[in-house]
C-alpha cells in the first residue's frame, strides 16, 4: 500500500470518528438545559459546515492527480486542523 493510500484510509477513518463525535454532541445538546441548547446547536451547525467542507476537500484529495495531491493534502489538513480545534473547544471542560 502506498503512503497516499495509507494516508487516505487513515483520514477517512478519522472523518468517520468525527461524525460519531458530532452525533454524540448532538445527543448531549438534546439533553442539555434549554438555555444551553441553542449554544450547542449553533456550534454543532458550525461543525457540520466544517465537516462538509472537509469531506469535499477529502473527495478532491482522493481524486487528485499525483502532481496535485500534495496541494490538496495541504488544503485538507488546514480544514481538518480547524475542525479538530473546534471540537476540542466544544468538548473541553
Amino acid at each position: 500500500m502506498s503512503l497516499r493510500e495509507t494516508y487516505e484510509k487513515k483520514m477517512q477513518a478519522q472523518l468517520n470518528e468525527l461524525k460519531a463525535e458530532i452525533a454524540e454532541l448532538k445527543e448531549k445538546a438534546d439533553q442539555a438545559e434549554t438555555n444551553l441548547q441553542l449554544e450547542y446547536y449553533t456550534l454543532i451547525d458550525e461543525l457540520h459546515l466544517k465537516l462538509e467542507t472537509a469531506n469535499q476537500k477529502f473527495h478532491l484529495l482522493k481524486q487528485a492527480s499525483d502532481e496535485k495531491w500534495d496541494e490538496f493534502k495541504s488544503e485538507f489538513e488546514l480544514i481538518w486542523d480547524s475542525l479538530r480545534e473546534l471540537i476540542k473547544s466544544i468538548t473541553a471542560p
